[in-house]
């Protein structure tokens, strides 16, 4: 039977994921040794003897996941505010400062602030079609955006007052306040990309 099994197992296709697994164990006491058969189960196949279940390794040990990329290993910076007619425009970049790989996903946050823990507005996520998941390496940068309006949209008067830039990266919770000056009226961000 043993022969058999192990013969059935040479002969699949190679293009064929390995049906079963077949593992003996010598047995120390007279009784005749039996193969144990773990099966991972085909399209149709049912298994016949299953495995002790095992924990589920986190994600640092998964094989393929990449880790988010933490507060400590992003620098964030922000570009020139641009301004055509009454939007006003700044690029942020989020640039992986460390010697490891990681991940970013979907939206930082962003505040306008009137003073030293004052906020203005918090600043509206723009709808994206999906959260993009981003791997950057030692030195990659991921980048969003801020526009804001000279006018309030809803009074159509002149928007009265301006805020500090502040923002955290996506899951991260360390704020950072950038030398940005931008009105307070019809903030909204980017997702990362």
């Amino acid at each position: 039977m043993l022969a058999a099994l192990l013969l059935a197992g040479c002969s699949q296709d190679p293009a064929d994921p390995p049906a079963s697994t077949v593992t003996v164990t010598p047995s120390t006491s007279a009784a005749p040794s039996t193969p144990t058969v773990s099966a991972t189960p085909a399209q149709s196949e049912t298994p016949t003897a299953a495995p002790a279940p095992t924990p589920a390794p986190t994600a640092a040990t998964e094989p393929g996941v990449i880790p988010p990329c933490s507060d400590a290993a992003l620098a964030v910076s922000a570009g020139p505010v641009e301004e055509v007619d009454t939007l006003r425009r700044v690029a942020i970049s989020f640039t992986n400062t460390s010697s490891q790989v990681c991940g970013l996903v979907s939206y930082p946050t962003a505040e306008l602030l009137g003073g030293p823990g004052t906020v203005l507005v918090h600043v509206t996520k723009r709808p994206a079609n999906a959260a993009p998941r981003l791997t950057l390496q030692p030195g990659d940068a991921a980048g969003a955006d801020v526009q804001t309006s000279t006018m309030d949209s809803t009074t159509g008067e002149k928007c009265g007052r301006t805020g500090t830039l502040a923002v955290t990266p996506p899951d991260n919770t360390q704020q950072r306040v950038l030398d940005v000056y931008l009105p307070i009226c019809d903030a909204t961000i980017s997702a990362v990309g």
